[in-house]
């Protein structure tokens, strides 16, 4: 199966943390010049696998160090405008268990980061198969 070539290829990373008492809280990270609420997410790098590509972006983009899963919860596309014009872009979602944040990373000047209940972070999300994942991570903690 050959990859449509006009489809940017994205992968990015559902930060979530286990509390003390079992609650889970999801990382989310503002995104572009509106600053709406999503995930860290990225072009992926041709020398990392996505789920490694996955885990760069939350570094970069949230401060976050975890456990990536090793394999991706699912997919969605997206319209994207940028310097190279207007195109759909494929993200795979994988899943991150954070186990260190740091206090210093590289975008930490450009983005916000809240951690929010699953609950919230499902009505934040627009993406459909985002606020899915939240529902279930929502569903262990109960």
């Amino acid at each position: 199966m050959t990859r449509d070539p006009t489809i940017r290829l994205q992968s990015g990373a559902l930060p979530f943390r286990i509390g003390a008492k079992g609650r889970i809280d999801v990382l989310l990270v503002t995104t572009g010049p509106r600053g709406r609420w999503g995930i860290p997410k990225g072009k992926a790098e041709p020398e990392l696998t996505l789920g490694e590509n996955a885990a760069k972006e939350a570094y970069e983009e949230a401060g976050v160090i975890g456990e990536i899963a090793a394999y991706s919860s699912g997919m969605f596309r997206t319209m994207k405008r940028d310097s190279l014009g207007e195109g759909i872009v494929e993200v795979w979602v994988y899943l991150l268990k954070v186990a260190e944040i740091l206090e210093d990373w590289p975008e930490k000047a450009r983005r916000r980061t809240k951690w929010v209940r699953p609950k919230e972070a499902a009505k934040t999300l627009r993406e459909p198969l985002l606020s899915r994942l939240c529902l279930e991570l929502h569903r262990i903690t109960r």
